[in-house]
């Protein structure tokens, strides 16, 4: 498969579309682009001698949420997804990037292919960080909040559930380490982000 080409396609199909109303348009396609990137990187730390799924992998993650807002969208992508790449993958890789749409939220899996289970996890990880700063603020910005609302968000029992759960939900413990370093980096912008919105300054 031609990267190139996919990702033009991807960009054709998700680049101008908005999928939330609490989004900028276009979120989708640049949140699968990332994670197809992120997927790539994490199969060549976890598996370095096998680069067979390669291109299974980047298709897949590029478009796992194509269909986005049209729910559910696991299963609308996977039934487009033979319709988009039929000119650009062999039959057997369709049906193995239509495997990776379709179960992209069916985590904690052991029995699902590798290939699966490293998109699964490309796509947390692409959520957290900095990457969820900007969620918030666009949320917030749709919504009306200001910064104290974005604060009382991130220190609440809900947020600290949703951080365990999505923890809990990667498959391979490389994942969870880098989930803990894009989440302790979070912490530290929310203590910083809470005290400069008290007015604190840092000498």
């Amino acid at each position: 498969m031609d990267r190139d080409r996919l990702t033009e396609l991807a960009f054709k199909t998700m680049g101008k579309r908005k999928s939330h109303l609490q989004r900028e348009k276009g979120y989708i396609f640049y949140h699968c682009e990332r994670v197809a990137k992120i997927a790539i990187h994490l199969r060549e730390a976890l598996f370095p001698g096998d680069s067979s799924k390669d291109d299974v992998i980047f298709a897949g993650a590029l478009f796992h949420d194509v269909t986005k807002g049209i729910e559910p969208h696991a299963a609308t992508g996977a039934y487009l997804v033979p319709q988009l790449l039929q000119d650009y993958a062999s039959n057997e890789e369709i049906q193995c990037v239509s495997e990776i749409v379709r179960l992209h939220n069916t985590r904690n899996r052991e029995d699902q292919p590798f290939y699966v289970r490293i998109v699964q996890d490309a796509d947390i990880l692409d959520h957290f960080g900095s990457q969820e700063v900007w969620l918030k603020f666009m949320y917030g910005a749709h919504k009306d909040e200001n910064v104290f609302d974005a604060v009382r968000m991130w220190e609440s029992d809900e947020h600290e559930k949703y951080v365990a759960g999505s923890r809990n939900a990667l498959n391979f413990e490389l994942s969870r380490q880098i989930f803990n370093r894009k989440h302790s980096f979070h912490r530290e912008f929310v203590q910083r982000f809470k005290a400069e919105c008290g007015g604190q300054i840092d000498y």
